[in-house]
């Protein structure tokens, strides 16, 4: 790997911890200014104002506030990030309990974003103008403009009266042992540990909560793709080599997809990350119980703990996905590579 891409990398890493460190900073701020005691909403109406104080004092909350935020910062620096007031737990043991089912949704959902937007988009663009193309951005626009948890409340009553048995509820059927670990991912677990059943289980569950998160950004990338795609076929080269006979099935797949990839895979990275802390909806209708519907909880609560640990999981994850598409496209798209990643 070249010097100037690395010192890049480099730069580019030390920016995205500036901003976590500032993101950290701005939420601490904002959620103590925020009407609302912590402390008196944790021990609720009846408790005295004794009571109250001495929670107070022991969450540091009669402290100034940038003090409050040094001894946040020491403790997460050495990943204590405090306790809950909602489950009376270590904060890094509901993240730890919590994220890999937001996760596991995630991926589960980026992946049928590929293989349904990607081929959908550069479909419509190859029968432009006809009822392939026609369709295809009917069907865009209804992924789009519905919101997701119709699809989720859709696909519910759908599995209800057409498909007997079918899972609605949960992560796994209750009646199966839980692999575990090592991840918390229950499809990778169930596989590590040979558990067939429970594999099929939990794919059975993951489908309908993760293509009704997926649909939204579906509509979208299958927009942006077969737009790129279009636009790219007026390019000079391409001209070229359709004047040379190329097959225009390896125009397609060989450059066209490759030169219109770079929208998409942006936009795909993007959702990963927002998707990690914006998946309440469906997690709430489904009841998958992950750290999008934790991180809910803490807000309502104002439990200052757990909700600093949202932001900052989540703020870590749009930097690992920032980070991640910035190289794979420096991969796909050899001007980036001059000087930086992205």
């Amino acid at each position: 790997m070249r010097a100037d891409l690395i010192e890049a990398i480099l730069r580019r890493l030390l920016g995205f911890v500036l901003v976590l460190l500032v993101l950290s900073l701005m939420i601490f701020v904002l959620a103590r200014i925020v009407p609302g005691d912590p402390a008196r909403m944790a021990l609720g109406p009846s408790a005295t104002a004794e009571q109250v104080t001495a929670l107070q004092q022991e969450m540091g909350l009669d402290r100034p506030v940038l003090v409050q935020y040094a001894s946040y910062l020491g403790g997460a620096l050495q990943g204590d990030l405090g306790r809950s007031l909602v489950t009376n737990r270590p904060v890094i043991r509901d993240v730890a309990e919590f994220l890999p089912a937001t996760l596991e949704l995630v991926i589960i959902t980026i992946a049928i974003m590929i293989v349904v937007a990607i081929p959908l988009g550069v479909t419509t663009a190859r029968y432009r103008d006809s009822w392939i193309d026609n369709g295809g951005r009917v069907f865009s626009l209804i992924g789009v403009t519905i919101p997701s948890f119709l699809f989720a409340i859709g696909l519910q009553l759908l599995a209800a009266n057409f498909i007997p048995g079918w899972p609605i509820l949960g992560r796994v059927d209750r009646t199966l042992p839980i692999p575990d670990g090592p991840t918390g991912l229950l499809l990778l677990d169930s596989l590590v540990h040979g558990q067939g059943a429970v594999f099929v289980d939990a794919a059975q569950h993951l489908a309908f909560p993760a293509l009704a998160l997926a649909m939204a950004s579906i509509g979208q990338i299958t927009r942006i793709t077969r737009s790129a795609m279009i636009e790219n076929q007026r390019k000079d080269h391409v001209l070229t080599l359709r004047s040379f006979g190329v097959p225009d099935r390896v125009i397609v797949f060989r450059y066209l997809l490759k030169l219109s990839s770079v929208a998409p895979l942006t936009i795909m990275g993007l959702e990963f990350a927002s998707l990690i802390g914006n998946a309440f909806v469906v997690e709430m209708v489904f009841g998958w119980g992950g750290f999008a519907s934790y991180g809910l909880t803490a807000i309502l609560q104002k439990d200052l703990n757990a909700l600093m640990a949202v932001v900052l999981v989540s703020g870590l994850f749009f930097i690992l996905a920032n980070l991640v598409i910035d190289l794979i496209l420096s991969l796909i798209d050899p001007r980036q590579r001059r000087g930086a990643p992205a």
